[in-house]
């Protein structure tokens, strides 16, 4: 292989290390096997280039493209056509790339690739920290750039790191130019955005544990921003999600017929009497949630929610829905009347599907429901009693609760007596359908963490929360929290309160800063990073079609074509000037070093004498034509320039110390000459 084809070591060693990064990241999302295939090529291509191993054969590379189809297959039948199978074959194509690259236009492909994987990673996250990520991974490509096309001698991996971290300085500005004003259209391609990843948060089933599982996490679940200074007690967050009707003794459900995409179709039917089913009090409160992915189409807000912009649509129990699954993070705006009624008039088909038991089952319960709705007058005042009977008995709230035989509703009610959320709205909820009392179970999230630095609120994974929710003749669907008759901390104070000394709490993530919020610099600067990245959101990731023309329009009037244009190129060309000026330097400064101060200052005061140095005269000669002129300053002019060129071009392997006693010596040497010229006499000494 000729020498201009090979691909230079520096280069080389930037490219892997660009691919190591931009890797590293996927690997967490795609199976183990493809991070294992990755780093067996990485070695592979290193043992190439010692020589220890050979380029992979015609044979084996059809192997390997019979194996990439065989993945293909079964990415697809496994997770389906999506990012994830689109991520994982990309990056099998990208490693064995590696393996094979033998010319400079190879490492030119491999480094394309770079750029396309870190693109990828945003379609999976837009955080601060991300972006960060992703911007080094840009620099260190770019760094393997410059190498590959510097000369194969030349080994300054400093200089390189230096001159790729220059060039993505230069480009940010025009990249925050083009940011700001480039039309936010949608891209010509798209890639289907179901993920691997499971859902997150609350589901539309819940069995005991599975809410108290969601307590073990300290993910973060959305964030909230109330207008106009609006402030709400603890007690007041309960973050309505969906309401699950059916109940077949083990798991509540939503009925199957009220799923979010039955629902979107007979949105018209329910919609014409949708009006005449609430009744709101007083003035609406106002927020912003910024949702993190769930891959589920439902999303959260206060009771009784309404969308500001028209964006989702309700379900038929005034829950709101996306259209289509969460699998990115999202902001949307909703007012919700604190003091409503919502279906004072109950239908039929509602009220029977909110009575629905199980045939047989749970005796104990369903004797004592009776028992206790025969001692009292109302059914407001049986609701009562019950939350009575929870809070003056030996009930406990706990993470670890004992596992329930067939008939769960006895076993918790008059055995255990020990449960989380779940077991006491399942209960609850069971006990009113008992004696006729129409009730379902609502979950969702309770609670929130205030965060100061930007007055919004954080709810977590450990806020998750279920409750019922009844019906009362003339008053419609109201909210019983059971929960709170138990631990009235938790509603009161929140989850991290109550459950403070239970060891189950937030398992999941032992090392998460939100279990240190007692340590009073480590908790202010958690909120701190989360306010940063709470602002990174409201002013990068949302940064839509919507808030970009609202921003043409205070800055220019009235938006138009020419307009947009007119203002893109004008901003380029301001860009492109100014970085030009910071590329072209018409004279570079020269970096010189002491000894070549020294000598140039010497040759500065002889010329004061007539002794000009002549424009590309090197010492040598120079010294030779003194001699010639001035004979009284030859031997001087001599052993000056003889150390001078030994010391500067001959002597810069020698060490610090060495370099130090030569500098004395021929400073002992400019000394004699300065004797020997009346003219250098002023001559201060250099050091």
């Amino acid at each position: 292989m000729e020498l201009s084809y090979q691909i230079p070591r520096p280069a080389l060693i930037w490219t892997l290390v660009a691919v190591v990064l931009v890797l590293l990241p996927q690997s967490i999302r795609m199976p183990i096997w493809i991070g294992v295939v990755a780093l067996f090529c990485v070695c592979w291509r290193v043992l190439i280039h010692n020589g220890k191993l050979n380029y992979p054969s015609r044979k084996l590379r059809v192997v390997v493209v019979l194996f990439t189809l065989i993945v293909s297959f079964s990415q697809i039948r496994n997770i389906g056509i999506g990012l994830d199978s689109a991520a994982s074959l990309l990056a099998l194509g990208f490693v064995f790339k590696l393996i094979e690259m033998r010319h400079k236009r190879d490492i030119y492909v491999v480094i394309s690739l770079c750029f396309v994987m870190s693109m990828v990673a945003f379609l999976y996250s837009q955080s601060v920290l991300t972006t960060l990520y992703v911007a080094l991974v840009v620099a260190v490509a770019m760094g393997a750039m410059i190498a590959l096309n510097r000369s194969s001698s030349v080994v300054d991996n400093r200089g390189t790191a230096r001159l790729a971290m220059k060039i993505a300085a230069q480009a940010l500005p025009l990249t925050i130019v083009l940011f700001l004003v480039f039309p936010r259209i949608a891209p010509l391609w798209a890639v289907p955005m179901q993920t691997g990843v499971n859902s997150t948060g609350v589901t539309d089933e819940m069995s005991p544990g599975d809410i108290s599982q969601l307590a073990r996490s300290a993910e973060l679940a959305f964030r909230v921003q109330f207008e106009d200074g609006v402030e709400l007690t603890h007690g007041q967050l309960y973050w309505r999600g969906l309401v699950l009707d059916h109940f077949d003794g083990v798991t509540w459900r939503r009925s199957r017929n009220s799923s979010a995409y039955s629902v979107a179709a007979s949105l018209a039917d329910f919609r014409i009497s949708y009006d005449d089913r609430i009744r709101t009090l007083g003035e609406p409160v106002s927020y912003n949630v910024i949702l993190e992915p769930t891959q589920q189409p439902w999303l959260f807000g206060l009771h009784l929610a309404e969308d500001v912009n028209d964006e989702f649509f309700s379900g038929r129990n005034f829950e709101l829905f996306n259209n289509g699954r969460i699998t990115q993070r999202l902001s949307y705006d909703l007012r919700s009347y604190m003091q409503n009624q919502t279906d004072v008039l109950l239908l039929d088909s509602s009220r029977n599907r909110t009575l629905e038991l199980p045939d047989g089952g749970n005796e104990r319960s369903l004797e004592f429901a009776i028992g206790l709705r025969a001692s009292v007058s109302t059914d407001r005042e049986y609701a009562n009693s019950v939350l009575a009977h929870f809070r003056q008995n030996q009930y406990f709230y706990t993470l670890n609760a004992p596992l329930l035989g067939e008939n769960r509703i006895d076993e918790f009610l008059f055995d255990t007596m020990a449960g989380f959320c779940e077991h006491y709205a399942s209960s609850f909820t069971y006990l009113m359908r008992s004696v006729g009392i129409p009730a379902r179970v609502v979950v969702g999230y309770q609670g929130a963490e205030a965060n100061p630095y930007e007055n919004y609120l954080m709810v977590y994974q450990y806020n998750a929360h279920a409750w019922s929710e009844v019906w009362f003749e003339g008053e419609g669907w109201v909210r019983f929290d059971p929960t709170g008759a138990v631990s009235p901390t938790r509603i009161e104070l929140g989850v991290q309160e109550a459950l403070r000394n239970d060891p189950a709490f937030m398992e999941d993530d032992l090392f998460s800063a939100a279990r240190f919020g007692g340590i009073g610099w480590l908790n202010a600067m958690r909120l701190r990073l989360d306010a940063i990245e709470y602002e990174w959101n409201q002013l990068v990731v949302n940064y839509d079609e919507d808030v970009q023309f609202e921003l043409f329009e205070r800055l220019f009037g009235e938006v138009t074509e020419q307009k947009v244009i007119m203002l893109m190129a004008t901003l380029a060309f301001i860009v492109i000037v100014a970085v030009g000026f910071t590329v072209i330097n018409i004279e570079p400064r020269i970096q010189r070093t002491p000894i070549d101060r020294f000598y140039l200052r010497v040759c500065r005061e002889l010329a004061k004498i007539n002794l000009v140095r002549r424009r590309g005269e090197g010492p040598i000669a120079f010294k030779d034509r003194i001699c010639a002129e001035r004979p009284e300053l030859a031997d001087a002019m001599a052993e000056l320039t003889d150390m001078y060129v030994k010391l500067n071009y001959v002597g810069k392997s020698v060490s610090g110390a060495e370099q130090k006693n030569e500098m004395q010596a021929l400073q002992t040497v400019y000394a004699k000459l300065k004797t020997k010229m009346p003219a250098l006499a002023g001559l201060r000494r250099t050091g």
